[in-house]
């Protein structure tokens, strides 16, 4: 097969930006550029999360176009000529309405060429409403990176800057709307904090109030749950509030190890016992040996079996080490979505410690996934629903567990995580559901 198209099946930093200001709960997106680029954001965002709206709000007026979120300006080649500013003004006013606590507006990047000023575009439009404006979102970055860059513009225009501290809090950073089970992971992150007595004052731009994202500059300690999404924010919090985080080198809460470390490089921060820790591993570990040991006594197919996961590099490098060394299983292919420099080298560096010749893929294209799928056959895929579909069409396609984004065909009602230690328990759930399905079971 010829790879005609390198193009990525990742969001891109335009999409990055719009889920930080639909990750604010009282926060309203202004899209400036063309319908067709906010369909799909906007049906992402009403699918992803509830977002408190006026009752009064009529979403067939213009600029919403029937959809509940995120409404455009409707540029057209017109505009393009003679500059987007009379639409900007109107949508605006119109918004204002609706009384939003804060509206943010976008340029997509066909906009971004026209040269407008939307900071003096929304001063011009002399609204009382508290508005952040993006002219441009980097045009070919990445998801992480328009998300990251978001926020702390956002940051920049609402963060209430305090120097007293309130003892024992945090914020957590590095998740947003459109990752997989992001609301059950924040819930399980929670839980394990508040059994290490433990305050969360805000998630940042992660289904957060804009009241609790003021009062950020109050915490204590900045925890960064994925690299990636995380990095330049804390370094941001860091520099203007004088928060620390935690160090970057640890994985990501996914799995027992990481969970047990990542837990306790905070409880050490705070001088706490680690005894919760323990407490919680142990129970985990007891109630998934006899699932375990049931397996092991008619078949030896989980260990040694191979599997491809799919994701972005601090939740891979956790994965593939819980999966190889806590059930035995051998990775052959590893895909890195989002690349985070410090998880992305201790990729490689685990990999080759453990003289394991699994690939490392980054941000692979359809035709180089088929590829390594079709020549490393894994009998377990974890992943997205991008990967699901391309394994699909191999002879034999892997059993799949969904770990990432894009994925929307389950429906989650009970609180599953994938993070911490009731995550472990999701995914040894998922794992031996599926492997029961392997050919040789």
């Amino acid at each position: 097969m010829n790879n005609s198209s390198k193009a990525s099946h990742r969001p891109d930093s335009l999409i990055g930006a719009i889920a930080a200001f639909e990750g604010i709960q009282d926060a309203c997106t202004l899209l400036n550029g063309p319908i067709g680029c906010k369909t799909y954001p906007a049906y992402m965002s009403s699918l992803m999360t509830s977002h408190p709206q006026s009752v009064d709000v009529n979403y067939f007026a213009d600029f919403y176009f029937g959809q509940t979120r995120i409404p455009c300006t409707y540029i057209d080649e017109t505009d393009f000529v003679y500059g987007s500013e009379p639409k900007v003004t109107q949508a605006l006013k119109q918004l204002e309405q609706n009384k939003h606590g804060l509206i943010g507006v976008i340029n997509h990047s066909g906009t971004s060429i026209i040269g407008d000023d939307l900071t003096q575009i929304i001063q011009n439009a002399n609204i009382k409403t508290l508005s952040v404006a993006i002219d441009s979102t980097g045009f070919t970055g990445t998801y992480a990176s328009g998300f990251q860059d978001a926020v702390i513009k956002i940051l920049d225009h609402i963060l209430i800057k305090r120097n007293q501290k309130i003892s024992r809090t945090v914020n957590i950073i590095g998740s947003t709307i459109f990752h997989y089970n992001w609301e059950n992971d924040l819930t399980e992150i929670k839980r394990m904090l508040k059994l290490l007595g433990i305050h969360t004052v805000s998630v940042i731009c992660a289904g957060e109030s804009i009241s609790n994202l003021q009062r950020a500059s109050q915490a204590e300690l900045n925890l960064v749950l994925n690299e990636e999404y995380g990095d330049k924010i804390a370094s941001y919090l860091e520099n203007k509030c004088g928060i620390p985080h935690i160090d970057l080198n640890l994985q990501a809460p996914y799995g027992l190890s990481a969970s047990e470390a990542w837990f306790k490089a905070v409880a050490d921060f705070f001088d706490i016992s680690s005894e919760t820790i323990t407490l919680e591993s142990s129970r985990v570990r007891k109630k998934c040996y006899p699932a375990l040991a049931r397996v092991s006594s008619f078949t030896s197919s989980l260990r040694g079996m191979p599997f491809a996961v799919f994701g972005d590099s601090s939740q891979v490098y956790a994965l593939t080490t819980f999966l190889y060394e806590y059930l035995g299983m051998l990775p052959v292919v590893v895909g890195i979505k989002e690349s985070g420099p410090k998880n992305s080298e201790s990729i490689k560096a685990y990999l080759s410690r453990n003289l394991l010749n699994a690939p490392v893929l980054v941000n692979p294209d359809q035709y180089e996934l088929m590829d390594y799928l079709r020549k490393t056959t894994p009998s377990l895929l974890l992943g997205s629903g991008i990967e699901k579909n391309i394994s699909l069409l191999l002879p034999s396609p892997p059993q799949f567990i969904p770990i990432t984004f894009p994925y929307h065909e389950r429906v989650t009602l009970t609180t599953r995580p994938l993070m911490g230690f009731n995550g472990v328990l999701t995914l040894i759930e998922d794992i031996l559901n599926a492997v029961r399905h392997v050919k040789y079971w």
